[in-house]
């Protein structure tokens, strides 16, 4: 639901009229998940195969550890409500000058059930929590010449942890990766708070450009930490991250062909520092101790560089309508190398015994192309080949620790798989 008002004062569109316009409207969304996870026991073979037995981690038929049944079944139902009240009033000074100044409030209820072990306690999923927050911003543009355009905004934003952190935020009770959950600690919600400002312009149709920079911080960040069990982890509130660039945009057209592409240069680093699990990094505590191959802890330091997030990114793309009704597209995307998950301090080097595999997964580069004809007016037919050139790439790699023939050893997990998704 929303709602607009307009004023006008000194003529529409004369040098010095005032144009002011309001919005305000109302919101509501809502989602649920359902998570169910069982786990059935086997033998490890030397060759890295498993052989399943007839027992399940369902307290029942798996034994006993410490005493306690052996219970890793997850049956979670979640439940998230949003309601929103959103205002925004753009002020502007002639055809120069833009102001616009906005807010929302959000209250978010997010109610967890645990069909397993209902009721709350140690060790339950249930659990219902409320988040709200007022997220302002503000920005102005100022155009000198019909072409130009400058531009800055401050802006706020903040979203509450899903179901799935709450399930899986206790480190006493840690979860693998993160696929079974336990008890769910209370976790604050995320904060973002976000500079922009830039350049843009160009010549209507025939060429356009933008060159902007951006800074975003986030404050208590969900991160997924690890756990001093090797596998599991869980979910906890950081101090704070950090992503800040650049971003370049081009794009033309010239009769039947368009073309463009885009740059961005992301640096995004942790800015709090904080003592992680370390086992699989080679710069941990026990090795700079003398003690290869066994637990330890990494210190993240501010400034360090988030894994999983490429430093490069390069888009390009070229449209040719070659009929009235037939166009050919072609795309290109491509990826700068990144930090492997578990290499958090950058420092991590494979020593070809008790470290193995490197701490970054390389660059990569996906070709797409696709083409589509018009039937009628209300009807296309399209053929898209995404990853044209058929290439194998890792998009990810995560280092964690193995126990081998009674000693600790290191490896590095890469996924590989074929890139089906990306186009420009």
């Amino acid at each position: 639901m929303t709602w607009v008002t307009n004023g006008l004062t000194s003529g529409k569109g004369a040098p010095g009229s005032r144009h002011n316009q309001f919005t305000a409207g109302a919101a509501y969304d809502r989602s649920s998940v359902s998570f169910e996870q069982s786990t059935q026991l086997g033998y490890l073979n030397p060759d890295r195969s498993v052989t399943g037995i007839n027992a399940f981690a369902d307290g029942v038929s798996g034994g006993t550890v410490d005493g306690v049944p052996f219970d890793k079944r997850v049956d979670l139902d979640g439940l998230i409500h949003t309601w929103s009240l959103y205002g925004t009033d753009t002020f502007s000074l002639g055809n120069v000058w833009h102001v616009t100044w906005s807010g929302r409030y959000n209250r978010t209820v997010i109610d967890n059930s645990d069909r397993i072990h209902p009721g709350g306690g140690p060790g339950s999923l249930d659990g219902h929590n409320v988040f709200g927050r007022f997220n302002p911003a503000a920005g102005v543009t100022f155009s000198p010449a019909h072409s130009l355009n400058l531009y800055f905004s401050y802006s706020e934003g903040s979203r509450a942890p899903t179901s799935i952190e709450f399930g899986c935020a206790d480190p006493n009770q840690p979860c693998r990766l993160p696929n079974a959950m336990a008890g769910d600690p209370p976790l604050d919600q995320v904060v973002t708070r976000t500079l922009e400002a830039g350049v843009r312009g160009g010549m209507e149709r025939n060429f356009r450009w933008s060159a902007g920079w951006f800074r975003a911080d986030n404050h208590n960040d969900l991160l997924f930490a690890a756990s001093p069990q090797t596998g599991f982890g869980y979910f906890k509130n950081f101090g704070k991250t950090r992503r800040q660039g650049l971003d370049v945009d081009v794009s033309s057209r010239i009769r039947r062909v368009s073309l463009g592409g885009g740059y961005t240069l992301l640096e995004a680093t942790y800015q709090s520092p904080e003592t992680v699990n370390g086992s699989s990094d080679s710069t941990n505590d026990t090795a700079a101790a003398g003690t290869k191959g066994f637990d330890g802890t990494t210190q993240i330091m501010v400034g360090d560089r988030i894994p999983l997030i490429p430093r490069h990114m390069l888009k390009t793309y070229t449209d040719v309508q070659v009929t009235s009704k037939l166009s050919v597209d072609a795309g290109m995307v491509a990826l700068s190398s990144s930090y492997a998950r578990g290499n958090e301090n950058n420092l991590h080097q494979p020593d070809g015994v008790y470290y193995l595999g490197p701490g970054t997964s390389p660059g990569y580069a996906v070709v797409n192309l696709g083409a589509r004809f018009e039937v009628h007016r209300r009807m296309q037919l399209f053929v898209q080949v995404d990853n044209l050139l058929d290439r194998h790439y890792y998009n990810r790699r995560a280092i964690g620790a193995h126990w081998v023939h009674g000693s600790w050893h290191v490896h590095c997990a890469a996924l590989a798989r074929r890139q089906r998704e990306l186009s420009h």
